[in-house]
């Protein structure tokens, strides 16, 4: 009885009315996290602590919300000074690829733990000394200089630099070149457009000159040709009239 009575306490908890739901074939259900499932039990988180239930009295199992609301079900059940419930959070976090929440899980930590190694190294950041460094402050602290997403010495950033002004002025002298071959092409079309306009304008010309469907007369052969005269005539017969001996012709 006592046991049914923890079960029903546990099942009516608000904090924990969206995470897995455990329903037991005696009728009753729990809500928590499945933490573990195995063959012959089932392991459920609720609140401060965790109950298995063998298997011989489940049901069934239904996971009602996804990863990230288990998160904010778990992050509401830690108490703030949790150390050690925030660092396993924030590995349950990390293995589900919530990156945000584990990284808010971690500073959590921190900020109750300014020291805790785990922590530190799960962000990424770097002991010098007696300090724990962010990584970008630790290559800051190494004399080196962000360029472009990576890190180097000032000497090879300022390389790099150089060496993309030049391959900068290299497509820009290409790319210059083009534009004067493009335009020298258009040139050269341009000029053979104006030929050809002036060398059909002078086949007009000349088939006009030749007449209508005729076929052009060079100018140069016609002047040098002489001039076509007119021939004389010739001077008109004299009269003719009867003779008195009988013919006919001019007088004696």
């Amino acid at each position: 009885m006592k046991r049914i009575a923890v079960i029903s306490l546990l099942a009516l908890s608000p904090s924990l009315a969206h995470a897995d739901s455990v329903f037991l074939k005696s009728g009753g259900q729990i809500n928590g996290e499945v933490v573990e499932q195995r063959a012959d039990a089932v392991v459920l988180e609720v609140g401060p602590g965790r109950i298995t239930l063998p298997m011989w009295s489940v049901a069934r199992v239904v996971s009602n919300t996804t990863d990230l609301g288990l998160y904010h079900v778990r992050a509401e059940a830690l108490a703030p000074h949790d150390v050690a419930g925030w660092l396993s959070l924030a590995a349950w976090a990390h293995s589900r690829e919530l990156a945000t929440q584990a990284r808010e899980a971690y500073e959590r930590v921190l900020a109750v733990d300014p020291l805790n190694a785990d922590a530190h190294l799960a962000l990424g950041h770097v002991r010098m000394g007696d300090r724990w460094l962010s990584a970008a402050d630790a290559n800051r602290a190494r004399g080196l200089v962000e360029f472009e997403g990576t890190w180097m010495s000032p000497d090879e950033r300022q390389m790099r630099i150089e060496e993309q002004a030049a391959m900068a002025q290299e497509r820009q002298a290409i790319r210059e070149a083009d534009a004067r071959a493009r335009e020298a092409e258009a040139r050269a079309r341009e000029a053979a457009a104006r030929a050809d306009a002036a060398e059909a304008d002078a086949r007009q010309a000349r088939t006009a000159q030749a007449g209508e469907g005729g076929i052009p007369y060079p100018p140069s052969a016609r002047s040098a040709e002489a001039p076509i005269r007119a021939r004389p005539e010739p001077p008109p017969a004299p009269p003719t009239r009867p003779r008195s001996d009988g013919g006919v012709g001019p007088p004696r």
